[in-house]
């Protein structure tokens, strides 16, 4: 794999580039006025730019063959059913795993809870990768004919079975990193909520257990979110309790706010968490060299009518489509567009 050498980030056309990666993911098109605050506060506390950091971070720690696990799913309206799970996460998770899986050979494990499998199944295969069991992916690699895979598994919504399998899932496959992308984090009373301050605790695969565990074992940890209570946002907690609707202070009986208390080692921000999974492949094809890493509008459009086929909602919307947080397909294709013409111009001025 060929992978440009931050060193001391000196290269001029890379910061800019994906300075402009991040700017452009973080565009306020559905003017919730948290996005802004949320990036600035995660960009003071490194000197490049997020989705050029995470990126680095992934090229220089995966090979192939090494498991990569992403975490994503977000139970919506669980009151009503628990089958109702929404877009934003799953999406980002399947293009993400399709570009590390592209750039690096890693084999992509995803987790979410259990009632979201199927549907997660489906966006996966429709980012172009076959789901086989783990042992079935590894075993995969390198040969002479072929086949893309991943794995989707279940994780555990109590706190003791998460802690259990988080444990066993790091000693039996030895991720080289774990990605938690539209997450919900506990705060410091073990309580997840929704952006407006909802309890939401129950039914949300405890993925800060595994994020945790992957810390104390030196495993590479990243962090996507985009509205202050997703598992990464730890790092920036304080900025979140003063400044974003519900920090401080939340809607349901505990009185401890959204702003969750587990971190990563990289944080990426985003209008739509979705695009900040984009942000990092499209870096990642910068860095590796290979436009074929980042997807294209076709691809997008058939992940996000794959959300639609499995009956994933818009989060914002209700309803089931292949719009986004309450934007439109068109949108996201067009946010798609611009990073993909981004990644081409980068990748045509490094040429020699």
């Amino acid at each position: 794999m060929r992978s440009r050498s931050l060193g001391n980030v000196r290269d001029e056309t890379l910061i800019n580039i994906s300075e402009g990666i991040d700017q452009l993911i973080t565009i306020d098109v559905p003017l919730r006025g948290v996005i802004g605050k949320l990036y600035r506060a995660a960009r003071e506390k490194t000197n490049v730019p997020l989705t050029l950091g995470a990126a680095h971070a992934l090229a220089a720690a995966v090979k192939a063959g090494d498991p990569v696990l992403i975490a994503t799913g977000w139970p919506d309206r669980p009151w009503i059913s628990t089958q109702i799970g929404e877009n934003d996460g799953p999406v980002g998770a399947a293009v993400l795993a399709r570009a590390i899986h592209q750039a690096c050979g890693a084999v992509p494990i995803i987790l979410i809870e259990k009632e979201l499998l199927t549907a997660m199944q489906t966006v996966i295969q429709a980012a172009m990768l076959k789901v086989v069991k783990p042992e079935e992916a590894i075993k995969s690699v390198g040969l002479k004919a072929p086949i893309h895979a991943a794995s989707v598994l279940s994780f555990p919504t109590t706190i003791d079975e998460a802690a259990e399998v988080s444990t066993r899932l790091i000693q039996k496959y030895r991720p080289a990193a774990i990605i938690a992308i539209e997450k919900g984090g506990m705060n410091e009373k073990g309580v997840v909520h929704s952006v407006r301050g909802e309890e939401t605790t129950e039914h949300v695969a405890k993925i800060d257990l595994l994020i945790k565990e992957a810390r104390r074992s030196g495993i590479l940890t990243i962090g996507i979110g985009d509205g202050g209570n997703e598992i990464g946002m730890g790092n920036i907690r304080e900025e979140i309790r003063k400044a974003i609707p519900f920090g401080d202070r939340c809607n349901c009986p505990c009185g401890e706010g959204i702003a969750p208390v587990t971190e990563t080692d990289f944080l990426v921000t985003a209008t739509v968490s979705n695009w900040g999974a984009y942000g990092i492949a499209a870096c990642l094809a910068i860095l590796v060299g290979d436009f074929e890493i980042f997807h294209d509008e076709s691809l997008e459009c058939g992940i996000l009518q794959s959300c639609a086929d499995a009956g994933l909602i818009d989060g914002v919307s209700g309803y089931v489509g292949k719009s986004v947080d309450g934007l439109s397909e068109e949108i996201h294709a067009s946010i798609v567009n611009i990073l993909a013409a981004m990644v081409r111009k980068a990748l045509k001025r490094s040429e020699p």
